[in-house]
């Protein structure tokens, strides 16, 4: 009998610490990639945010599908990124530094990450219009 509680109690103690989580709050913290990218985020309403310390997920590409492959481009290549929106998947044109324009598709749910003069910034793929680095 005294088991069952013990574990009883362990399992309500672990669902109880987690459900931080559930709350739908940002959390203060975000990835900090090895190397410095700045850029400027306009979401679907056209709000515009400058942030320091950009990455994808923590790194600092931004990746996706071309057909069944799986394509990475560094940030040091990207002039700027637009998405366009679908069910899975946002297209995202990517604009290269050369001029050379790349389209990929980036699922819905990918985060990107960045730190304001006043706190910390995250947004999805899918509430993105455009990235400028």
């Amino acid at each position: 009998m005294k088991k069952g509680l013990y574990v009883f109690a362990l399992f309500s103690w672990l669902l109880l610490t987690g459900m931080g989580e559930l709350t739908g709050e940002p959390d203060n913290s975000i990835p900090t990639p090895d190397k410095n990218f700045d850029a400027t985020f306009i979401d679907n309403q056209d709000v515009t945010v400058k942030c320091t310390q950009v990455s994808m997920d923590g790194e600092i590409f931004v990746w996706g599908k071309k057909g069944k492959g799986t394509v990475t481009i560094s940030f040091e290549k990207i002039k700027a990124i637009e998405f366009i929106g679908g069910d899975k998947f946002v297209t995202a044109e990517v604009e290269l530094t050369d001029g050379k324009k790349v389209k990929i598709a980036v699922d819905n749910d990918k985060e990107f990450f960045g730190n304001l003069e006043f706190g910390t910034f995250q947004i999805e793929a899918r509430d993105l219009k455009k990235i400028i680095f």
